[in-house]
């Protein structure tokens, strides 16, 4: 994990020196796991500065020191977990779902901070078009929501039932390292990008499903 990350900050930076001509900007990606852990009724965003306490944090401070020795310094946007028709996690989770086995995952109440894809899209393109936006942004749904009310979210979507949970171990199984993804409990908000003007289109978890099921056919 840190070589896809900090070695391609390295290798972009020595190519970045030879260019007779710097780019102008630069965005850089992030994740929401350089925050610490929090429940949803417990929110963090851009003003916190601690640093989260397990591997996902100290990745997330490390990745972000090796983007900020880039030249021009980059924009850094903090991604939450991206929601997609064509892959990612929802694509991992969908099977299970489909055939009546959706339930809470790790016990269901860790804080699970989304975003959908053609979101993240937009906020690219409101960051390109506004040079003065410095810093980092979480680029994170407006309504984190907890595990549970995802997946019912899910489920209903799909018609079928919420009932079987999902324990860690066999999340591993699915995920490896990345099943920490969706057992942290990550509370973030989207503060400065919404303070910037930036609209989500899909704020809500259920409708960003719907929208996300319906390109893909269930």
């Amino acid at each position: 994990m840190w070589d896809s990350r900090l070695k391609t900050n390295q290798l972009l930076q020595a190519a970045l020196q030879k260019c007779d001509q710097s780019p102008k900007r630069i965005i850089s990606a992030s994740a929401i796991g350089i925050y610490p852990e929090r429940d949803c009724e417990h929110p963090v965003d851009e003003q916190c500065t601690e640093i989260g306490l397990n591997v996902l944090g100290q990745l997330g401070a490390d990745w972000e020191a090796a983007s900020k020795l880039l030249q021009p310094e980059p924009l850094i946007f903090r991604f939450g977990v991206v929601l997609g028709a064509g892959g990612g996690a929802l694509a991992k989770m969908l099977p299970a779902f489909k055939l009546g086995l959706g339930g809470p995952v790790a016990g269901g109440k860790q804080c699970f901070s989304w975003v959908h894809i053609q979101d993240l899209v937009h906020a690219f393109e409101f960051a390109w078009r506004h040079p003065e936006m410095q810093g980092a942004y979480n680029v994170t749904s407006p309504v984190p929501v907890t595990n549970r009310v995802f997946g019912r979210a899910l489920a209903k979507v799909l018609h079928r039932p919420f009932w079987l949970p999902l324990p860690y171990w066999q999340l591993k199984l699915m995920f490896g390292e990345g099943a920490q993804v969706l057992t942290l409990s990550s509370s973030v908000l989207p503060t400065r990008l919404q303070q910037s003007g930036f609209c989500f289109q899909f704020p809500e978890i259920e409708q960003a499903l719907q929208n996300l099921l319906s390109k893909s056919g269930k």
